[in-house]
């Protein structure tokens, strides 16, 4: 069995083997449009997004992809053109019924964090150790080396225990502020230590790693800076929302 270790991917060892290694946690090949991921949504951006590509078992192509949009209507999220976010601190539902007669249940951060990979050339996703890590805490960032207190999803255990080992392509829209990533779900999730505050300015990491039978194959990660929202920026997008305006169908 052959594979094709890109300049990326030894970094990661290095990263995980040498804790002086890097400097930023961004990791990618790519970073601009990425039309493929839909994130599992309608609508959501897909134009500033860092993507990796790796060649494995020779006709097999995996891909990678991380990004950070606003949720539902919320005020946009900007980045810096090389994997770095910028997102506005606050919770709501995003939609005309919020604040009014929202649920707190239903609430979320302003932004979500965005996952896709998919492979072609015969191969299927339940082949790969796939892991999605993300972060509670403000006060990063690490080096990528350094995955200390962040939580990580199996997301390979996750396609085993849901049947979906053969499927080609997995992606989704999620927001820190959501219950279920805060709580473990042994043998899938483990959860950071705390808790996410919506409010909390600082900077947060998040990483998806694949390997296979202990090799590593393909790596991205990205940071979202969360910063105080201007006054006018949250009156005027309250107003948008009062009125009804959504962009977007998403989690």
């Amino acid at each position: 069995m052959a594979y094709r270790i890109s300049a990326r991917a030894c970094a990661f060892v290095a990263a995980l083997i040498l804790p002086n290694f890097a400097s930023a946690f961004t990791i990618y090949d790519n970073f601009g449009s990425f039309p493929d991921a839909t994130w599992g949504g309608s609508g959501i951006p897909n134009d500033a997004v860092a993507a990796s590509m790796q060649m494995v078992d020779g006709a097999n192509t995996l891909r990678v992809a991380l990004s950070a949009t606003e949720r539902y209507s919320n005020p946009p999220v900007s980045d810096n053109g090389a994997g770095i976010y910028q997102a506005l601190a606050g919770s709501n539902c995003g939609v005309a019924t919020d604040p009014v007669g929202c649920p707190s249940a239903n609430q979320g951060a302003l932004w979500n964090f965005n996952y896709f990979v998919d492979i072609t050339g015969g191969g299927v996703l339940g082949d790969y150790q796939i892991d999605l890590y993300y972060d509670f805490d403000p006060a990063g960032p690490n080096s990528f080396g350094d995955l200390t207190g962040l939580g990580r999803i199996d997301l390979t255990a996750f396609l085993f225990a849901n049947s979906l080992e053969n499927e080609t392509v997995l992606q989704d829209s999620q927001n820190l502020l959501f219950n279920f990533l805060a709580s473990d779900e042994p043998g899938i999730l483990y959860a950071p230590d705390g808790s996410f505050d919506p409010n909390a300015i600082g900077n947060y990491q998040f990483a998806m790693t694949v390997t296979r039978a202990g090799f590593p194959v393909d790596t991205v990660a990205m940071e979202v800076n969360v910063v105080p929202i201007p006054a006018a920026a949250w009156l005027f997008a309250s107003g948008l929302i009062a009125l009804g305006w959504m962009r977007r169908k998403g989690a």
